[in-house]
């Protein structure tokens, strides 16, 4: 009977060191999973930004463009004029 109890207690504590060990290992992985998810949303939100300015910088040389592509326009229409 105390060998059976033995034997007993040695599949269970073989048996919960068998689950817990992969379950620690998730809880490693999953930990280490939010930490870069985190990092890649600031990293994220400062691309934004910077591609933010760069479509203001980008609209405001469209503009300048298109203003000096009028002048443009009417400097060789006035020229075909004489």
């Amino acid at each position: 009977m105390t060998w059976e109890i033995v034997v007993g207690l040695i599949a269970l504590v073989g048996f919960g060191i068998s689950v817990t060990t992969p379950i620690i290992k998730l809880n490693t992985s999953i930990t280490k999973l939010n930490c870069s998810i985190d990092s890649l949303n600031e990293n994220m939100e400062v691309s934004k930004k910077r591609i933010s300015e760069h479509g203001k910088k980008i609209d405001k040389l469209e503009h300048r463009i298109t203003v000096l592509e009028g002048f443009h326009r009417k400097y060789i229409e006035s020229e075909e004029e004489k």
